[in-house]
């Protein structure tokens, strides 16, 4: 789990963590400078359940990637699963991942569907899978398509994660690189159609919407870059991705030509309806 003063959400995600029905787990908490209290009610946590819990605590805010190394290189089990100090575990979550995975060797990461929540109402608001098609395959899949498993949703095998952990260049958005690396070597990334968890929406959210290309939008694009440099084996699926990754940028760069370096690239529905339908209005609707 990472965190970041989120002590008002905290005790939410782990007692969904603590009331899971498989019995061996470690919680491996890394927290990345909070100053609103959450080091003490770690602590607090760690003292009322001995050996169950591992804190890396650092007094500075190292960021996103770096916090996401210091739980990574602290967890000793044969599976990770990754959260959020937001988010929520639903019962029956580790054991079903854990079964899948030992009756699939061959499977590196496991994933499931997720329930989307807002914050302040715990209202649902759509099924992870609505938005992100489930996919299955190797890693010319997870290029591709990117970050269609949630991470919340994810457990990876600790044998085939990344030696190095997340890639330091990609300073917030490093878990699809993360995912990419860990299947380098083989292994299949597979999806259970269950919802075993809910994702939180707020305010804070990484990946919400900011105007203009934000951090999370230029590590896309610069995880891509990576991607041309470790595997270009895999040319064809990078150069989809980027393509989808610039139409989605369409609205801060010049509509049409990222619209149609998009179309000439991946030659996707979407990118081929809103060229269409610009075209059609002569320019005047951007969708």
């Amino acid at each position: 789990m990472i965190t970041y003063n989120q002590k008002i959400l905290l005790q939410e995600c782990i007692e969904s963590i603590l009331s899971q029905d498989y019995p061996s787990i470690e919680i491996v908490v890394a927290d990345d400078g909070s100053t609103d209290g959450t080091h003490e009610l770690l602590k607090k946590y760690s003292d009322e359940n001995p050996g169950k819990f591992r804190l890396r605590l650092s007094h500075d805010n190292q960021g996103i990637t770096a916090n996401s190394n210091a739980a990574h290189f602290a967890c000793s089990g044969k599976y990770i699963a990754w959260m959020g100090g937001d988010d929520v575990m639903l019962p029956g979550k580790l054991s079903k991942q854990v079964d899948y995975m030992e009756r699939h060797p061959d499977c590196t990461i496991c994933y499931h569907d997720l329930d989307v929540f807002e914050s302040s109402t715990n209202e649902s608001l759509y099924l992870f899978s609505r938005k992100s098609k489930p996919r299955e395959g190797d890693i010319r899949a997870s290029i591709k398509y990117g970050c269609f498993n949630g991470a919340c949703a994810t457990m990876i095998r600790s044998q085939d994660a990344p030696k190095s952990g997340f890639n330091l260049m990609i300073p917030v958005a490093s878990d699809w690189c993360y995912w990419v690396d860990a299947l380098a070597s083989g292994g299949t990334i597979r999806y259970i159609p269950e919802v075993l968890g809910r994702y939180r929406r707020h305010g804070n959210n990484v990946t919400n919407k900011v105007l203009g290309i934000g951090q999370n939008a230029m590590d896309h694009l610069n995880t891509c870059n990576y991607f041309f440099s470790k595997y270009p084996e895999h040319f064809d699926e990078i150069m989809y991705c980027y393509a989808v990754n610039v139409r989605s940028l369409r609205h801060s760069l010049p509509y049409f030509k990222a619209l149609l370096f998009s179309v000439k690239v991946s030659f996707d529905v979407k990118s081929i309806s809103a060229l269409i339908v610009f075209l059609a209005s002569f320019g005047k609707i951007k969708i």
